[in-house]
């Protein structure tokens, strides 16, 4: 990415609005209009519909269907690209901005296990896997636990491919995951 591109992007991602509806089309993969956001959310329509407009204009959301509706139109769009599974494009954003970023995707994924637990759905799997623990590396160990991340993850994204196929219009049921891996600080390291 180039400066123009980093300026784009910390625009577009610059309200925390915006990478809750980026979230909310991305997990899992939805259309979604602001109408139906804004009931979802709470969010004031207008509001909602300022900052689809805005992501729409940086290129992370397009119109896939406009509904006519009592004289207006309902715009449906769809996200252009997973919005929380990028690497490369990681690595060129600022790291403010990939800090809210990641601190949006932490707390919306903590909100999501405290749901699960708060409506009993947590324990629902017995394989259900919770791991959380640190270790001590090398960079040798660090480029290994990074590599394995990344193919964890495209492992996960080829299994919900795998299984839209086999759904079909089955509805199936959601699950969760959370892959992190990033260098504690040093006031923990001792812990």
């Amino acid at each position: 990415m180039n400066e123009e591109d980093n300026l784009r992007l910390a625009k577009a991602l610059s309200h925390p609005l915006r990478i809750q509806i980026l979230a909310a089309m991305n997990t899992p993969p939805r259309r979604m209009s602001p109408k139906i956001f804004s009931e979802e959310t709470g969010t004031l329509l207008s509001n909602s519909s300022y900052h689809f407009s805005a992501l729409r204009k940086a290129g992370f959301i397009r119109i896939v269907e406009e509904v006519k509706r009592r004289g207006s139109v309902e715009h449906i769009y769809e996200a252009q690209k997973r919005a929380l599974a990028w690497s490369e494009e990681s690595k060129s954003i600022p790291p403010a901005i990939n800090n809210a970023l990641a601190a949006s995707a932490l707390r919306a994924m903590f909100e999501e296990a405290g749901s699960a637990i708060d409506e009993g759905t947590f324990d629902n799997r017995p394989e259900r896997h919770l791991s959380w623990d640190k270790m001590r590396v090398d960079d040798a160990g660090w480029t290994q636990l990074a590599s394995l991340m990344n193919s964890t993850l495209a492992e996960a994204m080829q299994i919900e491919a795998d299984c839209a196929v086999r759904l079909g219009e089955n509805p199936g049921f959601l699950v969760s995951y959370l892959l992190a891996a990033f260098e504690a600080p040093p006031a923990s390291q001792d812990q």
